[in-house]
């Protein structure tokens, strides 16, 4: 006899926030200790970073896909 799972609720919007909490308290602690040059260097390396990201997923998924 098979028990399915209930649904479960959906946690994408606090974790969604959380992340930019996270994100600006490193920023504002890098800008206190270094200067907002490092900031600006930290932010566009991490832009970089998921841009990169997100073309090899999206690389990986068209091959699987074939």
């Amino acid at each position: 006899m098979y028990h399915y799972p209930r649904r479960v609720e959906n946690y994408t919007v606090p974790f969604l926030w959380m992340v930019g909490v996270i994100l600006f308290m490193s920023f504002w602690t890098i800008a206190s200790l270094l200067g907002f040059f490092w900031v600006m260097l930290t932010a566009a390396a991490c832009d970089l970073g998921l841009r990169l990201l997100r073309a090899w997923l999206m690389a990986r998924r068209r091959v699987s896909s074939d």
